[in-house]
């Protein structure tokens, strides 16, 4: 499991409570205040997400390719 995995996760946990939250509740949120925390929550979970799939996708280790010309069998 890597960062990605986690931030990732994080922000889809936060989209499904956002959501229901908006759903269920006519004036969700309630305040400017909130309106605010809810936006800056959401824009640092998205951007902690898409950095970390950025830095893994980086830092990964490329594994060697099999030898040209094996043709390797599907079962």
């Amino acid at each position: 499991m890597n960062a990605f995995h986690v931030c990732g996760g994080l922000l889809a946990l936060w989209a499904l409570l956002v959501s229901y939250l908006g759903v269920t509740r006519e004036n969700f949120p309630a305040t400017d205040r909130a309106m605010k925390l809810v936006g800056a929550i959401s824009v640092t979970l998205a951007v902690l997400a898409i950095g970390s799939a950025i830095y893994t996708g980086a830092t990964e280790k490329k594994e060697p390719a099999g030898e040209p010309g094996v043709i390797l069998p599907l079962f």
